[in-house]
């Protein structure tokens, strides 16, 4: 009996410990929502983050605007459109020239005839020419693009192309120079080499298919500062005024198909048109004989570039002769190849409709020629054949006129357009509006 006692007194020793049963539900849905909760943190995070980096960043490191280059307008000069006592005098004599008699008209040329140069003014005149293509060069480098290829047997080698370019700015930053783009589209990496063979790395800014134009920029600070000081940027003359078929004219940069060559000649017609999407330049022709693949520029006597050199507008039978568009209608790309401004991109090639055409009863304005598949202009209706006669309000009665207004719009903005198309007999009001889309090439 006190045996069975004591193992009464002690039995709660004896006593087994069940852990308590887990909940699986319960569980599962504490961990759900503790996953969901971090999920949620995490999104919102990333959300906020998202917009209060860029202020933060700002704040902490605030971004240093990149300075825009501008390139001045070249005017004509007074004397251009001054009359010089000379000139006066000049047109005295041609007055009196009608009152002579014939005789002493024709012994007044035979006069004239009997000057004649000898060699070494001949001489001296190409040494004068040969001493301002030397001006010119001091405007220019050498731009060398590096490619990397792999040949049949999938070895991979590199290949480097050198072409001429010209130093039209800086922005107190970057060196800005004007090349040839189809000799160094795809290539890697870029080089520009200075007149004492210095070499600086260089890096696209943009550049326009449509006039082969390339931008390439230097950092001031890889310059040494010796060669910086002395930098010679190209003067950027007026190819509208100011010059005229006849004018001597000067191809510099790699015209015969090789670097620092240089051709002389005249030239023998302006204004030929060069119509492409949203755009229209002028083509300079020349009788310079030169390579098919010319690259360079284009000068007058007194040193001002009139032109970039461009083979791909020529005549078929004119193929070697050296064309160059014009300057002034480059300006304004350079401008915004150069400062990487988002290029508005309206979708038309127009074209200038003559004053016969208006006699006839064409309404004047710019005349729609083609326009790109799937561009700003397509989409909302307006097609070939089609006359442009107002945008956003302000009458237009050519393609210049057209393209000016259309210069200035920014990618997204609105545009209302007016054009009128043909209907039989007649010609039609329509009204459309435009969303400007943004140019890539």
């Amino acid at each position: 009996m006190e045996k069975k006692q004591e193992n009464d007194d002690y039995s709660f020793m004896q006593e087994q410990i069940k852990k308590r049963p887990i909940n699986k539900k319960k569980l599962f849905k504490r961990a759900f929502m503790t996953g969901a909760l971090a999920i949620m943190f995490g999104v919102i995070a990333s959300f906020v983050f998202i917009l209060l980096e860029p202020a933060l960043t700002k704040l902490v490191s605030p971004k240093e605007e990149k300075p825009s280059i501008s390139l001045p307008e070249v005017t004509l000069p007074e004397e251009v459109n001054e009359v010089l006592p000379e000139d006066m005098i000049q047109e005295q004599v041609e007055l009196d020239e009608k009152d002579k008699p014939a005789e002493t008209i024709v012994q007044n040329n035979n006069i004239i005839q009997k000057l004649d140069l000898e060699i070494e003014d001949y001489q001296n005149l190409y040494g004068k020419l040969s001493d301002l293509a030397q001006e010119v060069n001091e405007s220019m480098v050498v731009v060398m693009g590096s490619f990397s290829d792999v040949d049949w047997f999938s070895n991979v080698y590199e290949e480097q192309r050198k072409v001429s370019g010209l130093m039209v700015a800086d922005n107190g930053r970057d060196l800005y120079i004007i090349s040839n783009y189809s000799a160094l589209a795809g290539a890697t990496e870029f080089e520009v080499i200075f007149s004492d063979d210095s070499v600086c790395p260089g890096t696209v800014s943009a550049y326009d298919k449509a006039t082969n134009l390339i931008v390439i920029s230097v950092p001031l600070s890889a310059i040494d500062p010796e060669i910086r000081a002395n930098l010679t940027y190209a003067t950027l003359g007026n190819s509208n005024v100011g010059i005229r078929e006849g004018d001597v004219v000067l191809a510099v940069g790699d015209p015969m198909g090789y670097s620092d060559s240089v051709g002389y000649g005249i030239i023998t017609s302006l204004g030929s048109p060069i119509n492409t999407t949203d755009h229209n330049y002028k083509l300079i022709t020349t009788d310079i004989y030169g390579s098919r693949n010319a690259e360079g520029f284009l000068c007058n006597t007194k040193g001002q570039i009139i032109g970039v050199l461009n083979q791909k507008y020529n005549n078929s039978d004119l193929s070697n002769q050296i064309s160059a568009i014009g300057i002034s209608e480059l300006k304004h790309l350079i401008e915004d190849l150069s400062n990487q401004v988002e290029r508005p991109y309206f979708g038309t090639t127009l074209l200038e409709i003559t004053p016969q055409a208006i006699a006839n009863g064409i309404p004047e304005g710019a005349f729609v020629r083609k326009l790109e598949m799937d561009s700003p202009a397509m989409e909302v209706g307006i097609a070939a054949g089609d006359i442009i006669t107002g945008i956003d309000g302000v009458h237009i009665t050519s393609a210049a006129e057209a393209e000016e207004k259309l210069r200035h719009y920014k990618p997204g903005d609105e545009v209302d357009v007016k054009f009128m198309r043909s209907a039989g007999d007649e010609y039609k009001e329509v009204n459309v509006t435009v969303t400007i889309g943004q140019k890539t090439e």
